[in-house]
Formats: structure tokens, C-alpha cells, sequence
């Protein structure tokens, strides 16, 4: 398992929309990747948010999660 978070509004986003695509790249059939979203930098980055957004729609990771919804995450792992 690795955890990354992000504390920023701008382009560390973009970072982090990065490197799950990223990750998607090199996963194996065995690996799963979840993203949590929090906070109100994705507001300022809606773009990001749709790169991610758009790779859950495409079955490519595995849950895409706001603070909200932390307990389907939880059901998930």
C-alpha cells in the first residue's frame, strides 16, 4: 500500500493527477489504486479532478473517494 497526500491549492494537484495516471501505467492485474479527494484546492483545479474522475469512469482505478464517502473506501480495501 503507499499513501501520498497533498497540502496544497495548485499545481501540486496537478501532481497528484500525475502520478495516479502514472500508476494506472505500471499496474498489475493483483494492484489496485483508490484516490481520496479533499479539500477545497480541487475546486481551483477542475481539470485535475476530471483527469482522475475520468480514469474511475473508465475502470482504470479502482474508486475515486471524497472525505465524504470515506466509508465506501473503507468497504472497499
Amino acid at each position: 500500500m503507499a499513501v501520498k497526500g497533498f497540502d496544497s491549492t495548485g499545481s501540486k494537484l496537478s501532481d497528484a493527477a500525475r502520478e495516479i495516471e502514472q500508476m494506472v501505467d505500471v499496474k498489475t492485474a493483483r494492484q489496485f489504486i483508490f484516490a481520496v479527494v479533499d479539500g477545497q484546492g480541487w475546486m481551483r483545479r477542475h481539470g485535475d479532478l476530471r483527469r482522475i474522475y475520468d480514469l474511475w469512469t473508465k475502470k482504470l482505478i479502482d474508486g475515486l473517494y471524497p472525505r465524504g464517502q470515506l466509508d465506501g473506501f473503507a468497504d472497499a480495501l
